[in-house]
């Protein structure tokens, strides 16, 4: 009889871990489908381990509850665009969109020789104007290129200075410059 109450114990053991490993892997399987964004199959996976178990994790309820939403983001942040490495400077919407600028120095300018225009990512004149209002927090004082033409001379684009907060026009062709790219996101 005490064999029998002593296998019994035994399996009730081995049971018990095994279905604590089971409802493991439902966490692992939310977890995983919240690393690749797929919310709604890490809610179903999460909800199974609730269920099983009995209980909530606080931290992952917080990522379910952030997992699709865009992110925010502050002046200052870095944020990867592809392999590039990009500071936000500008934001609106409580942080959801705005401008980030990577800064690649100074560069010989032709712009009409398909180096640096509109399509490249080289900032408007407005949207300099936006990035110069964060100039200390972002650390900017050259004086930076923008792909603003001038109205009479397309030859000239505007420069804005970050040390004085002058615009000016520039001839561009052959010339050296400070170049921001940036991104809208």
């Amino acid at each position: 009889m005490k064999r029998i109450v002593l296998l019994f114990s035994i399996l009730s053991i081995v049971v018990s871990v095994s279905a604590q490993t089971n409802y493991s892997e439902y966490l692992d399987k939310a977890l995983k489908e919240l690393e690749d964004g797929n919310c709604d199959a890490a809610q179903k996976f999460y909800n199974v381990y609730k269920e099983l178990v009995g209980k909530t994790i606080t931290s992952v309820e917080v990522l379910l509850a952030d997992c699709g939403k865009a992110p925010t983001y502050k002046v200052g942040d870095y944020i990867m665009v592809g392999e590039a490495k990009y500071q936000v400077a500008y934001i609106r919407d409580g942080g959801k969109h705005g401008l980030a600028f990577q800064n690649v120095g100074w560069k010989p300018l032709s712009f009409n020789n398909d180096l640096y225009v509109t399509r490249k990512g080289v900032p408007t004149l407005d949207e300099m104007k936006l990035i110069y209002a964060n100039r200390d927090l972002v650390q900017l004082y050259d004086i930076y290129w923008t792909c603003t033409e001038k109205a009479s001379d397309n030859r000239y684009y505007a420069t804005y200075d970050f040390s004085t907060g002058k615009i000016d026009y520039n001839y561009c062709y052959h010339t050296k410059g400070v170049i921001l790219l940036i991104h809208r996101f």
